[in-house]
């Protein structure tokens, strides 16, 4: 019987380098988009987390006379309390808990969360909620000073939004009756600036100068500034920077979440 010789041919050594060249031109080319799909798939997880959030905040609401919760920070004074813990009865996570999708709480992005020394894979909640204080120390809206100009007067102030107002003060604006030259003007008065209701939690401090973002991209349009877009702008500085995402609302007429930019060191006003 013959047999079919087979001739072998081994790949020269210019041969080996160019496909190895070629392969890592085509890694080069293809890890930065996929580092961009991996950064837009954390970011709409993340989007998807504050609208089952804002959702759980309309829909106690509803349920409380159109009222948003009375929500107190543990981890104001206590970074390693559990936000969950039900002796924490004003806390973000006994207040949202039954309301809010449960696996909303974490960005899969977050470089913070609480309990604090719990790590990535044990923190409970990576959010920042605006809420009326310290445990035992906030105040609600409707024990809290009522003067027209003051900056106590809680409709004024929009610093505190979980105080237990009522839904349709909730805009996280900056009103100042004071002030003849804000360049904004609504029905609760003149104001200067927006305020993010919720958002991401950053790590830095101010004087540290190189802080730390969850996020990482272009920074959307913000459409709820209106006249003090140049403010904001001046204050925030030029040129695309990493940012966090946050939410913005105006009662439950308007709900907008941004990729926004956080100027440090932090300015007065922002």
């Amino acid at each position: 019987m013959n047999h079919m010789k087979r001739i072998r041919h081994a790949f020269t050594l210019i041969e080996l380098l160019v496909v190895t060249s070629i392969i890592t031109i085509l890694i080069s080319i293809l890890l930065p988009s996929l580092g961009r799909a991996r950064e837009q798939a954390k970011q709409l997880i993340c989007r998807n987390n504050f609208r089952s959030i804002w959702t759980g905040v309309l829909q106690y609401a509803y349920a409380n006379k159109d009222r948003v919760p009375f929500m107190e920070d543990v981890n104001l004074s206590d970074p390693n309390a559990d936000p969950f813990a039900p002796e924490y009865k004003s806390s973000v996570g006994p207040m949202l808990m039954s309301y809010v999708t449960p696996g909303s709480w974490k960005c899969p992005s977050a470089i913070r969360g609480f309990p604090e020394a719990a790590g990535p894979e044990g923190w409970k909640m990576t959010y920042w909620f605006r809420t009326a204080g310290k445990i035992g120390e906030g105040v609600p809206f409707d024990k809290t000073q009522h003067d027209t100009g003051s900056a106590l007067d809680p409709v004024v102030s929009n610093y505190v939004n979980f105080d237990g107002r009522p839904l349709r003060l909730i805009s996280g604006r900056r009103h100042t009756p004071s002030n003849p030259n804000a360049p904004n003007r609504d029905s609760i008065g003149p104001w200067t600036f927006s305020f993010p209701i919720i958002a991401d939690l950053i790590e830095g401090s101010e004087t540290q100068g190189r802080p730390k973002y969850p996020h990482s991209g272009v920074v959307d349009k913000r459409t709820d500034l209106r006249a003090s877009r140049s403010i904001f702008e001046r204050n925030t500085g030029a040129g695309r920077l990493p940012a966090r995402l946050e939410i913005h609302a105006e009662g439950e007429s308007e709900f907008n979440i941004y990729l926004t930019r956080v100027p440090y060191p932090h300015r007065q006003g922002y």
